[in-house]
């Protein structure tokens, strides 16, 4: 109100100054006070001080909206929510300061005009590196993701693999606004972890988050997600476990046991935590399901207990080295009624089934075999295949492990000493004759073609042997069992496909003799079970 006085005072005196400061002096006192104040000021300058003082006087009276009267409720129910609310008040402020805002510098090919308008996007990559049309040309990408503090003595901050990615530049802004050059202490994509130290650090009045047991974790669990959506730092959003042990979200390789929740999850959200209610991280944020890129209530988590191995191994060695034993497994629930039927088995089934032995493996070198059920590791018990894949890549090579097998109904121990992993031992490849042929699979709706090395390595198939599914007619038996053009045979019935002869002979035993056939097949890089049935 001084402020607005001491405008009245200087435009007063401007006008005593001459008829032209006149005119522009009550313009602006117009524009201040109101068209008809203008007017005033313009036919009775003598009015000014008049003016100035209804003004003030009114300012200082103010106007105040109506009070109205709470909604009316239950006040113990309302008692109980507000009491709840405060839960997600204190662990905002409790974690908050642990969470960073990660921004980073790497050279790039960018897509140049006429193509798709925005660079790639270097946190939710949906669509595949040069994808995206048009010219490319060299530059310099900035990106922004999350991360959190796990260490404050040593300025430790856990994040994911690909928010640092090929970063030449990395950033961390702090609760505080504060900002430290950080340096990458190790990454390793097959988990999406990657931990970075802050250089010149000194704690303040941050904190730092622990790690909860991830394997605690249940369906319906409260959940916040603290990260940088849309590079807006700080932000918090609550929400449920969805789901767990989710697979085929990132693909080529990777290690997924993820944590499914419905807390908002965005992009720049990545690297940053998913707390449970004692302010404990169960998951890292790491990506979403959505037909937008924005969210859909379909985020993705990867487990603490997964994401702390990793960073242990990557402070303390540098890398991650994984454990290798050579087997795809399904789990009973992902199996169709007529196969456990096939395999006398049910969904409550204790285990994870082997479905895939990789050639050359440790697997194969114990004996173990397509369609053994694995119920235990180290006597522990085994409840999916994520978890027993997770365990396993966590356990150093050379290490000998006990393995409770079901085969053919008879429980057994196996001992296998765990490999070491790499693309090349994962995935082994054998020649095989290449040719087309109908026959007795054409009546059954199947066009097949036998696999070559080089076919397969196409395709990217990573079966030793097999046939190729290159085409199924519609309403035919091979349709109605969901068999799919791309689809490769590996086993009828528990017996190997190598050519379209083996599959020929196990349709005319069918044929002349109807019965179920159990077929095993990849798909999409994983082996699956389906029963065809003449009907």
């Amino acid at each position: 109100m001084k402020r607005m006085s001491r405008i009245v005072s200087k435009t007063t005196g401007f006008i005593m100054n001459g008829t032209k400061r006149f005119f522009l002096a009550s313009l602006i006192l117009a524009a201040l006070f109101g068209v008809f104040s203008g007017s005033v000021l313009l036919l009775a300058p003598e009015k000014i001080d008049d003016v100035k003082n209804s003004v003030m006087a009114m300012a200082s009276k103010g106007y105040k909206l109506p009070d109205v009267s709470p909604i009316p409720h239950n006040s113990d129910e309302v008692r109980t929510l507000k009491t709840f609310s405060k839960v997600f008040v204190n662990l905002a402020k409790q974690s908050r300061p642990a969470l960073v805002f990660i921004k980073t510098k790497r050279e790039v090919q960018v897509r140049g005009r006429g193509g798709f308008p925005f660079p790639d996007d270097f946190f939710f990559p949906f669509f595949p590196p040069g994808q995206g049309g048009g010219g490319r040309e060299r530059g310099v990408q900035e990106a922004a993701g999350s991360g959190f503090i796990v260490d404050l003595k040593s300025g430790y901050v856990m994040t994911n693999n690909h928010v640092v990615q090929d970063a030449n530049d990395i950033t961390v802004q702090t609760f505080d606004d504060r900002k430290f050059k950080a340096k990458l202490i190790g990454s390793e994509p097959s988990v999406d972890v990657a931990v970075l130290k802050m250089e010149g650090f000194s704690s303040g009045s941050l904190r730092q988050l622990g790690l909860a047991d991830s394997d605690v974790v249940e369906v319906g669990d409260w959940v916040v997600a603290l990260g940088a959506p849309f590079s807006l730092p700080q932000t918090l959003t609550v929400g449920v476990v969805s789901a767990l042990g989710r697979g085929g979200v990132l693909g080529g390789g990777a290690i997924e046991d993820f944590i499914q929740t419905d807390a908002a999850i965005n992009p720049g959200n990545s690297g940053g935590p998913l707390l449970n209610l004692d302010g404990k991280v169960i998951g890292i944020n790491t990506a979403i399901s959505s037909p937008t890129g924005s969210s859909a209530g379909i985020g993705f988590a990867v487990p603490a207990n997964m994401a702390r191995l990793a960073a242990e191994m990557l402070i303390n060695e540098g890398r991650v080295t994984r454990g290798f034993l050579g087997i795809d497994g399904r789990d009973f629930g992902e199996l169709s009624p007529d196969v456990l039927k096939e395999l006398k088995l049910t969904e409550d089934s204790q285990g994870t089934m082997i479905v895939g032995v990789v050639k050359g493996s440790p697997a194969e070198k114990a004996e173990l075999k397509p369609y053994d059920v694995i119920q235990t590791l180290n006597g522990s018990p085994i409840s999916s295949f994520s978890q027993l894949r997770t365990r396993l890549a966590f356990t150093k090579p050379g290490t000998e492990v006990r393995l409770g097998i079901l085969r053919d109904g008879k429980q057994m121990e196996m001992k296998v000493k765990i490999g070491q992993f790499s693309p090349e031992v994962a995935r082994r490849d054998n020649d095989e004759g290449d040719s087309e042929q109908d026959g007795v699979s054409g009546e059954f709706g199947l066009s097949l073609k036998n696999l070559s090395g080089e076919l397969r390595k196409q395709l990217g198939i990573r079966a030793a042997h097999g046939v190729l599914v290159a085409g199924v007619s519609d309403d035919s038996y091979a349709s109605f069992a969901g068999l799919r053009r791309g689809d490769v045979i590996t086993e009828i019935n528990r017996k190997s496909v190598k050519s379209i002869k083996d599959v020929e002979g196990a349709l005319k035993q069918s044929k002349d003799k109807p019965r179920d056939l159990l077929f095993l097949i990849e798909r999409n890089g994983r082996n699956q079970l389906i029963v065809l049935r003449q009907r």
